[in-house]
């Protein structure tokens, strides 16, 4: 009698569980979460600019952009916790978050672009069809895997 109600209590668990599991993955998908999504970089420095972008999943690397270059990231956003997938870029200017889950480009089916110069860092709004200015501002979570890369410019 115990072993069938000990049967009873791990089968309605597991199956708690899986209907948990697959009401968190359809809410993420009701809510408009792409499974990739592209986040393109340009440089719109005045001189040759060296860029590191990463997240907690890919330690990325360095690449030299050219004045007008750009290059794009392929974010795969968690099926689980979409709100913990963040991509991080630094330069020798400083370092700013590429890719949040909340970014107004996430919901649109086009990339979200991102442009910097000298002093700032712009993200395109596809909403409001218009740059928005961000600083760079340190990011200390990335500062610990690896922070500000020293840079270096060509005229």
């Amino acid at each position: 009698m115990k072993e069938a109600k000990m049967g009873a209590i791990i089968t309605s668990t597991t199956t708690i569980m899986a209907m948990l599991l697959f009401m968190i993955n359809a809410s993420n998908v009701a809510a408009g979460f792409p499974l990739i999504k592209t986040v393109v970089v340009t440089n719109n420095h005045s001189n040759y600019l060296s860029i590191r972008c990463f997240s907690f999943d890919d330690d990325g690397q360095v690449r030299h952009l050219n004045k007008m270059g750009s290059f794009n990231i392929s974010v795969k956003i968690r099926k689980f916790f979409p709100s913990s997938t963040m991509y991080n870029c630094s330069t020798n200017m400083g370092t700013f978050v590429a890719f949040r889950f909340d970014y107004e480009c996430v919901s649109y089916s086009t990339p979200c672009e991102w442009m910097f110069d000298e002093d700032y860092t712009y993200l395109y709004n596809p909403k409001d069809e218009e740059w928005a200015i961000h600083e760079y501002n340190p990011n200390y979570e990335s500062l610990k895997r690896g922070g500000v890369i020293k840079g270096y410019y060509v005229n």
